[in-house]
């Protein structure tokens, strides 16, 4: 069985005797004044992109000058690094939670320092659900970016709103780890439902 929510980015897998929960959203937290809609991995990635460009037409220009076919080089290495930038240096991490009959493992998985925590089913106290809501705290900010964007016929969806988190939490007692971050309380209740029917079960 498989349930894939492309929304709020995570899938719920349960197959072989073991649930897998794997999810882009973990973290929840205010955003950034550079919202994702202006700043994205993408953009970051062409921005790698287009200073290696840049340095190999310096290169160039510093060691044996410039030729046409010099700038169709940049170009391809514009290509080369935006592509590999978005794969290695920008690549989202995701949480990756499995469930077995003896273990709880959770796996972050990201380009660098990639985290594992392994806990013995045993352990585990309880599966909570928390709540977080977070409230513009600089109005002035948002009013003068908001206006900003407008004299540029730009609209930035869900700036300046009022923003609500609900986290799915495994409590070990004196550690506790959250697993899925979503603004939707009934997918995360679903979620927190099944995995206790599996544990339940196993």
């Amino acid at each position: 069985m498989s349930i894939n929510n492309q929304k709020e980015r995570f899938s719920l897998t349960i197959e072989d005797g073991r649930i897998v929960l794997k999810t882009h959203s973990f973290r929840a937290d205010k955003g950034s004044m550079l919202h994702s809609g202006i700043f994205s991995r993408e953009l970051a990635s062409s921005f790698v992109g287009a200073a290696l460009a840049l340095l190999t037409l310096l290169i160039f220009y510093l060691t044996i000058g410039l030729k046409l076919i010099y700038y169709v080089v940049a170009a391809g290495v514009f290509w080369v690094g935006t592509f590999f930038s978005r794969i290695f240096l920008f690549e989202e991490p995701f949480l990756e939670t499995t469930i077995d009959k003896e273990d709880i493992t959770i796996l972050l998985n990201r380009p660098i320092r990639k985290r594992l925590i392994k806990k013995n089913k045993a352990q585990l106290k309880d599966i909570k659900i928390d709540y977080w809501r977070f409230e513009p705290d600089n109005l002035d900010a948002i009013e003068f970016v908001e206006k900003i964007a407008l004299q540029h016929g730009t609209v930035i969806p869900g700036f300046g709103e009022v923003k609500e988190f609900y986290n799915l939490v495994l409590d070990f007692g004196e550690e506790s780890f959250t697993v899925l971050t979503s603004e939707n309380k009934e997918e995360v209740e679903g979620v927190k439902k099944k995995l206790k029917e599996f544990l339940q079960r196993t």
